[in-house]
């Protein structure tokens, strides 16, 4: 038995897929994102998206995209960032879609003369300022340029800052995106697609769009707002809520939103040993906990060098259906846990999964969703499960 290890639930990730494809069927182009190696979960993955009704794939990097290669050699890829110059064949051996980001880029580009029908994506900002066409007279320049060279304009998108329930962000950016793609038709781009997946599940779906990009939805986490209850705090919560819908206008927006997704990673570790601790003993670096009685710790193999982080903020863990407190500092290799006598050296222990959420697992460490996925699934081995039985090891 490995000390530590992620199990990823390729049956999960099936399921994921054909929940987001059936529910959201008027798109016609499903674009999963697998940046940070599939946001921790391996390119192995894709290939069960691409059986359940993904049709296009995206990565970050060149990298990336040599890792998707390895797993799926035809279906359709973007790589979200422009390719560098020095290696476009590089890229033309990969059979990966361009994305372009401004137009400088682009003539280096078209001046390269290659001998490849490139598919081609335009980005354009929106407003998030990071990679993107800013100004409507060049996004036309740049479909002007593509369709009278030998590369195909096959999409166009821009990237969602905010989930725009209760600010104006979301609503912004579409009239921008139409503003700046008011030069051009469309109609005549195959694939117009946005991001990312909390608006996905929270927004229409816009008319002009022919595709949806999602990324940690795919990976079974329902990122849509749950409707506030009647208690006062949510009373005061839903008061200030209507304040901003009203006072930036703020179009429609779906909460609750009924789609089966399952989370397929957990995260799983062992005991290395079981020690009593007296009243008034204490543990570990800067002797951070005392113990207040006398326990039992169980000490695991498992730290921030395992991408939990170092922090420990109201951590916990599952032994036995049961939930045990971390205490003390996280070290680099090892964890304490306060548990009780039923506990044992064999007995399985869950970081992640079960009854702890990614949510609880982040905020532990004060670490966002998609970050903890990521940092747990790269510096941990992966076990792929299918119909109940180890697939593959990583």
């Amino acid at each position: 038995m490995l000390d530590s290890y992620v199990e990823i639930d390729l049956d999960k990730i099936g399921a994921n897929a054909r929940a987001i494809t059936q529910k959201y069927s008027d798109y016609k182009y499903f674009i999963a994102v697998l940046k940070g190696d599939g946001y921790g979960h391996g390119m192995e993955v894709a290939n069960e998206m691409y059986k359940n009704g993904i049709n296009y794939f995206a990565v970050s990097s060149l990298e990336e995209a040599q890792s998707f290669r390895k797993v799926n050699k035809d279906a359709p890829l973007l790589c979200l960032h422009p390719v560098h110059l020095s290696r476009i064949e590089e890229a033309k051996r990969l059979n990966l879609t361009i994305a372009v980001n401004e137009l400088d880029y682009l003539k280096r580009l078209l001046d390269l003369n290659i001998d490849c029908n490139f598919k081609v994506h335009l980005q354009i900002d929106t407003g998030f300022n990071r990679l993107g066409f800013k100004d409507k007279n060049e996004v036309k320049t740049a479909v002007d340029m593509i369709n009278g060279s030998n590369f195909v304009l096959e999409g166009i998108y821009q990237h969602f800052a905010t989930a725009g329930i209760f600010d104006p962000h979301w609503d912004e950016q579409v009239r921008n995106f139409k503003e700046l793609t008011s030069l051009i038709d469309l109609k005549k781009i195959p694939i117009v697609h946005m991001g990312s997946s909390v608006s996905m599940l929270t927004h229409p779906k816009q008319p002009f769009t022919t595709g949806v990009r999602m990324g940690i939805a795919i990976y079974g986490y329902n990122v849509a707002p749950d409707s506030l209850s009647n208690s006062p705090k949510d009373k005061l919560r839903k008061m200030r809520n209507n304040y901003f819908i009203k006072k930036y206008n703020i179009s429609e927006t779906y909460f609750d939103v009924k789609i089966d997704l399952q989370p397929a990673m957990k995260m799983k570790t062992r005991i290395l040993q079981l020690k009593k601790v007296n009243k008034g003993e204490w543990f570990g670096y800067n002797a951070s906990y005392t113990a207040d009685e006398d326990i039992i710790l169980a000490i695991l193999p498992v730290g921030y060098n395992n991408g939990i982080g170092h922090a420990n903020h109201n951590r916990q863990v599952v032994i036995n259906g049961k939930k045990y407190p971390v205490v003390g500092e996280m070290c680099m290799n090892m964890t304490a846990v306060k548990v009780d006598s039923s506990v044992k050296i064999d007995d399985e222990v869950t970081l992640l999964g079960d009854s702890i959420t990614v949510g609880m697992f982040g905020r532990s460490s004060g670490m966002g969703n998609a970050e903890a996925l990521v940092n747990i699934g790269k510096n941990n081995p992966r076990f792929y499960v299918k119909d109940g039985k180890v697939v593959k090891e990583k």
